[in-house]
């Protein structure tokens, strides 16, 4: 059962109709049912549901449609995570590192409640920042595993750029 921290009012069938025209949001979408219940959420006191009169702007300042054009952009950890669903029915939810250009590399929730427990758990872990220097030039499949194992937030080309920064540095010691 997820906790809602702030919950507005419900949004009325007008808002509702013309952001999801406007950003091209099918008639079966979990979104449109959350907005009927209300227009936007804190929930756990981490996670904000963007409302009607946020979501178009926030969409267009991670530049959604050009980035991922099959889904929207619905809200965010408060951290640099972002949550997206996609635009045509069905139940999914995206969390995904906002500098992240591949949703291949997000992490997918058949609910909100699930997607809620694991941003929870992420806030409570103890890992930290991990600094790591390679001695060889890492793999894609290793930076995966480390950005998964380690549920970091940066994009794989990001994260193998820093890896490899770290490495020229090193040797100049």
């Amino acid at each position: 059962m997820i906790s809602f921290t702030e919950k507005n009012s419900p949004a009325n069938v007008n808002e509702i109709e013309s952001v999801c025209k406007e950003l091209g949001i099918s008639e079966k979408n979990w979104l449109r049912t959350f907005w009927s219940e209300c227009n936007g959420a804190v929930l756990e006191d981490q996670i904000v549901i963007y409302p009607t009169d946020q979501i178009v702007e926030r969409n267009k300042t991670y530049e959604i449609d050009i980035n991922f054009p099959d889904y929207i952009l619905i809200g965010d950890d408060s951290g640099g995570g972002l949550i997206l669903i996609p635009k045509k029915g069905l139940e999914k939810f995206y969390f995904i590192g906002s500098g992240d250009p591949f949703i291949n590399d997000a992490e997918v929730f058949d609910s909100i409640e699930k997607l809620t427990a694991y941003v929870m758990a992420d806030a409570d872990s103890d890992s930290g920042n991990i600094v790591s220097v390679a001695e060889i030039k890492p793999k894609a499949s290793d930076v995966l595993k480390i950005k998964k194992d380690f549920n970091l937030d940066y994009s794989i080309a990001l994260l193998t750029k820093k890896l490899e920064k770290k490495k020229r540095s090193s040797r100049k010691m």
